[in-house]
């Protein structure tokens, strides 16, 4: 081998080595940077968080209990033990929230109609977890709806004997209006929820016994929509209509259609019997409207002066639902409220009902009902 083709293999060996020596260098460079980038991470977190203390209704007083969340703290206890079993802990993570500070977050929300920084403050939770308790508890509860909202077969002669007492109407079985829960403008057919008044709303159907308790909401339906429509609707016709039907009638304002089992006053009352009539109906009837300013000073968060509920109508439904259900745990607790101190609902009180579609027209036998009525009770 020449001495030239010698002195290139050299060359060409000692610059592979070169290039080796290189790579070598930059590899190490990149593991030092990576590990200094791993070190940093590491001391920006670290191993021991401190958490804000969360509180719950168990840290309260019962005078707290029922100023904050509206109810005593053995109706939340029944509260938390309703929904145990939907939101106990499935999950492992060990900074998941109890059930009782979940429950206490919902409840104040239902009952102040504030929005979720007070709420945050008061359970010493993040503003995004009061949106996830609210949520997850509202959920919770409108599965239990059915058993706290419902008419009770047992009381049909008790509702019939204790609403004749109040001003001598025969064979009530509830009472039955709509009223106005505001909502901010939802994204589908806006125009469908602005109401007569001409702000956004769910139109809520709601029949009340005579202790102003509650046994069917509906709660779907639009602001805008119509009484009577929503009725139609429902699932009250069956109630009245169908097989095992309720004995008695319900009693609702000019909103309605005479129906035989929907009693409405005159239009026009021409005899002194009318006339008695459409006052005892009047007078009876007047428990609806305590009921709607029983549910929404006990629940702020259902009326409009503490601000439209900013969710979507699906979620104000359920909501709503719920704080029907925990109204009557409330009456069931002996939890009332004075009269006295309730404030004007100008939604429900001020503004007459709506005058029902021209097509609805009562039937003949629901005239010939009202027509007895009157004959048999208001007469003499």
């Amino acid at each position: 081998m020449g001495a030239a083709a010698i002195a290139g293999f050299l060359l060409a060996e000692e610059e592979e080595e070169e290039e080796q020596q290189q790579q070598q260098q930059r590899q190490t460079v990149q593991e030092r940077r990576g590990h200094r980038r791993i070190t940093t991470r590491r001391t920006n977190y670290p191993r021991h968080r401190v958490f804000r203390n969360r509180v719950s209704y168990l840290g309260l007083t019962e005078e707290q209990c029922l100023k904050r969340l509206r109810l005593s703290r053995e109706a939340v206890t029944e509260v938390c033990r309703l929904v145990q079993g939907d939101l106990h802990g499935e999950s492992i993570i060990r900074t998941a929230l109890p059930v009782a500070v979940k429950v206490t977050a919902a409840l104040n929300f239902y009952a102040t109609g504030t929005f979720q920084a007070p709420t945050a403050n008061i359970t010493g939770i993040s503003q995004f977890a009061v949106y996830r308790s609210i949520k997850e508890v509202t959920d919770a509860l409108v599965r239990h709806a059915p058993t706290y909202l419902n008419f009770r077969t047992d009381e049909e002669q008790q509702r019939q004997r204790y609403f004749f007492a109040i001003a001598g109407f025969p064979k009530v079985q509830g009472i039955i209006d709509c009223m106005q829960v505001a909502i901010c403008a939802p994204n589908n057919n806006p125009m469908a929820y602005l109401n007569a008044e001409g702000y956004y709303s769910l139109n809520v159907q709601i029949i009340c016994d005579h202790r102003q308790k509650i046994m069917n909401v509906n709660a779907c339906f639009p602001g805008g929509m119509h009484d009577f429509y929503i009725l139609k609707q429902s699932e009250v016709p069956l109630i009245f209509e169908g097989e095992g039907k309720l004995n008695g009638w319900l009693l609702g304002d000019l909103g309605y259609v005479l129906q035989p089992w929907l009693m409405t006053p005159l239009h026009n009352p021409f005899t002194a019997a009318e006339n008695r009539y459409n006052v005892v109906h009047a007078q009876t009837r007047v428990i609806i409207k305590q009921t709607f300013g029983l549910l929404k000073k006990r629940f702020r968060c259902l009326d409009r002066s503490g601000g439209a509920l900013r969710y979507a109508p699906e979620k104000v439904s359920k909501i709503v639902t719920v704080c029907c259900m925990l109204h009557n745990i409330a009456m069931d607790s002996g939890l009332s409220l004075d009269l006295d101190e309730l404030q004007p609902i100008e939604d429900e009180e001020d503004h007459g009902p709506q005058q029902p579609p021209a097509l609805d027209q009562p039937l003949q036998g629901a005239r010939q009902m009202r027509e007895e009525i009157i004959a048999q009770f208001f007469s003499s």
